[in-house]
């Protein structure tokens, strides 16, 4: 778990300076939507709670960068995770996404974040589609 929180905010922190202006006062937008009730929920605590954790740690930052984090429950819901999706894309304007432990919301979710020109990082779910032909330059798994 040490290594997988250390990858992802170390490509989270890489990702915020490329997303956002230089020296820009705005903080990056990081949407996370994970599992937190429902079975399964243990996983997507975890996941906001180390990387609540390391922001913490780093006064609010990743790299120079302020972090505006914003968590949302998809209940491990398909129909739940793309209407928080579609609502941090267009309402929340993150910059970047992340969280979502099951491939079936991943599946549903990450199309959408990269046909929105936003990058995904993934801190668990892989489905195989995404790999090879299905790859997208904003996509990252860093499972």
């Amino acid at each position: 778990m040490k290594l997988l929180k250390k990858t992802l905010l170390g490509a989270i922190a890489s990702i915020a300076t490329i997303a956002s202006p230089a020296f820009s006062a705005d903080p990056v937008k990081i949407g996370m939507i994970t599992t937190l009730s429902g079975g399964g929920s243990s996983l997507g605590r975890d996941i906001r709670d180390g990387f609540k954790l390391a922001v913490d740690m780093r006064g609010g930052k990743l790299g120079d960068q302020a972090v505006d984090l914003i968590i949302s429950d998809d209940a491990r819901k398909v129909g739940n995770a793309k209407q928080i999706a579609d609502r941090m894309l267009k309402r929340d304007k993150v910059d970047v996404m992340t969280g979502i432990v099951w491939s079936n919301l991943a599946l549903a979710v990450v199309p959408t974040v990269t046909k929105a020109g936003k990058f995904y990082l993934s801190p668990n779910a892989g489905p195989s589609k995404f790999a090879g032909k299905g790859c997208h330059k904003n996509y990252f798994n860093v499972a």
